[in-house]
């Protein structure tokens, strides 16, 4: 579980080193399209730490995705600073958090039985 996390943290620091070299350069493309995996990586970083464990079981899978919860809604109020315009704004708070707490619970559901 532990492996999962570091490499889910390396390629969110991959990205977000992508996403300033983008920026410094011009390269709007490039730089919505790392802003969009950015994006879905947070929302999605506990399932995604939780499939990329080792784990075999649900139970080991939801205890996977709890320990990287904390981790998960760091980065979230982090991204809803960055949508709110480097400011904090409750709509871009309320959206991001809401969002990956709602998809964090259906993983959690889901591995619970």
């Amino acid at each position: 579980m532990w492996r999962a996390l570091g490499l889910n943290m390396a390629v969110f620091g991959l990205f977000f080193g992508l996403h300033i070299v983008f920026a410094a350069r011009g390269m709007d493309n490039a730089f919505s399209a790392v802003a969009a995996l950015m994006t879905l990586q947070v929302v999605t970083f506990g399932p995604l730490t939780a499939q990329m464990s080792a784990s075999e079981t649900a139970s080991e899978r939801r205890l996977a995705l709890r320990r990287s919860l904390p981790v998960a809604m760091v980065l979230a109020v982090g991204l809803a600073w960055a949508y709110g315009g480097m400011a904090w704004s409750t709509p871009a708070l309320v959206g991001v958090l809401g969002a990956s707490l709602v998809v964090h619970a259906f993983a959690d559901r889901r591995w619970s039985s």
